[in-house]
């Protein structure tokens, strides 16, 4: 409970610092996210992190909203695995491609850093990581959206021979200021 409640807490920092600017910038969205292992072999691996997207100028949208757009995102949490926990954190490039009054899908790369290479008995080889991930973005309201994403965490080989990857399920609420 703590940590969501950190979480929420690092979310709104961000976002106030953020606010004064949104019409100006392009930052959004915001928000938070958590999920599990998708397989077994992970030791009940868990991450609870907080978001922050800047939107890039790149885009192609029709009139009706339909199209892509660009970004750059950035996650701080935590990943827990057994009795370890540490830090991760990631930034890098993602595109929404579909329409941000109704449904999205997201797809990114991101360069990830941890606080240690071990977690509940796996050696992930390394802390520094690769995560790709594919998402929904279902948008209730302009400003209040639900995601989920499938994410696969991997050194991708650069540091040695062992490359288990974490592959993961995660839920999040994004917040869209300004809209």
């Amino acid at each position: 409970m703590r940590t969501i409640l950190r979480l929420i807490l690092i979310v709104l920092a961000l976002s106030l610092g953020a606010a004064g600017s949104a019409s100006a910038s392009s930052w959004g969205p915001f928000g938070v996210r958590g999920g599990f292992s998708a397989d077994g072999k992970d030791h009940g691996a868990e991450i609870m992190e907080g978001f922050a997207s800047y939107q890039l100028p790149w885009s192609l949208r029709s009139k009706g909203g339909w199209g892509v757009s660009t970004e750059v995102a950035l996650t701080a949490g935590t990943l827990s695995s057994g009795d370890d926990r540490g830090f991760v954190g990631s930034l890098g490039p993602a595109f929404d491609i579909g329409n941000p009054n109704s449904l999205e899908l997201d797809l990114g790369v991101s360069i990830a850093i941890l606080s240690r290479d071990r977690f509940g008995g796996r050696d992930y080889n390394g802390i520094q990581q690769f995560i790709s991930h594919a998402g929904v973005i279902y948008h209730f309201t302009p400003a209040f959206a639900l995601s989920y994403r499938f994410q696969h965490m991997s050194n991708a080989g650069l540091n040695g021979g062992i490359n288990p990857g974490l592959n993961m399920h995660l839920f999040g609420v994004n917040w869209y200021p300004g809209r």
